[in-house]
């Protein structure tokens, strides 16, 4: 899909405008203090021939336990789903939306990858369950209906913004915003500006307290994050996270790792095929071992 010269114009300024932001000031970043652990993430990425962002920030203590590429633009996928379902439980809480309304499901609304709202076509659902159906199982249509709730993309933007997300640009909604292509910067965001964002949405302010523990409950339940962020955690730990998936080997993670000891990492992973490969496999296992690496560092 080709923009615009004009959308083009606009988008690179943006790009221009939100880079000075992502990276703090030197003097208040904290010391990264485990290098080796951003080393082996290096390592990692290079030999699976995977470009890749990583940051990683210990929650208790504030230690950077890990960054690679944490300023550099990735597709954001589907952990578009989390500030969507953040955006709607902040628009039922402020009254521009309810939660128990019904909404309708049809026929024309369903995109690939809908396996919860596909049974619900000619019905209706509510926004918990359609925030449900997105969280645990990426389910695009619920997405979309999420999108249509919040003003759509330009919506989610908005609400990156509110969020202390100077970096996330939403342009598409579902499916399209998978694409991936090369270069293109449409629907893309920074590991580093993305955690800032889910720390304030997971366990900061921007949410009121109930909506912030019922969107952490959601992401725990997430049942796409066995071949990622779970598949080697050390035992006793668990994670509340949403995973994306798209084209060129484009494959995220994102949340929070949640140690048996009250430990609690804020991780984002995101990654794409270092040679531009259009259906190259998503990195599962480098995803899964930076998850590993860090709880272990941490």
């Amino acid at each position: 899909m080709r923009t615009t010269r004009s959308l083009a114009v606009v988008l690179l300024v943006i790009v221009g405008a939100v880079s000075a932001l992502v990276a703090p000031p030197a003097q208040a970043a904290p010391p990264i203090s485990t290098p080796s652990v951003s080393t082996q993430i290096r390592a990692d990425a290079a030999r699976a021939g995977v470009s890749i962002g990583v940051w990683a920030r210990d929650l208790r203590t504030g230690r950077v336990i890990a960054s690679v590429g944490a300023d550099r633009r990735f597709p954001v996928l589907s952990m578009s789903k989390v500030y969507l379902a953040a955006a709607v439980l902040d628009a039922a809480r402020h009254g521009r939306l309810s939660l128990t309304a019904r909404v309708p499901v049809r026929a024309s609304d369903i995109v690939a990858n809908s396996p919860e709202t596909g049974k619900h076509v000619g019905g209706s659902m509510t926004y918990p369950e359609i925030a449900v159906a997105a969280l645990h199982l990426s389910d695009n249509t619920a997405a979309n209906l999420m999108f249509t709730a919040i003003g759509g993309p330009r919506g989610m933007t908005a609400f990156a913004r509110s969020a202390g997300d100077p970096a996330t640009l939403m342009v598409r909604t579902e499916t399209s915003l998978n694409t991936a292509f090369p270069g293109d910067i449409r629907d893309t965001t920074v590991p580093q500006a993305w955690a800032t964002g889910l720390r304030a949405v997971m366990v900061g302010t921007r949410l009121d307290p109930r909506d912030r523990t019922t969107l952490v409950g959601w992401m725990r339940g997430t049942r796409t994050s066995d071949k990622r962020f779970r598949a080697d955690l050390p035992t006793g730990w668990t994670t509340a996270d949403k995973t994306g998936t798209g084209d060129y080997g484009s494959a995220n993670d994102a949340g929070i790792l949640i140690g048996p000891g009250g430990q609690r990492i804020l991780l984002v992973v995101q990654t794409r095929s270092a040679r531009d490969i259009p259906d190259a496999a998503a990195a599962d296992a480098v995803i899964a071992r930076v998850a590993a690496r860090v709880a272990r560092a941490g």
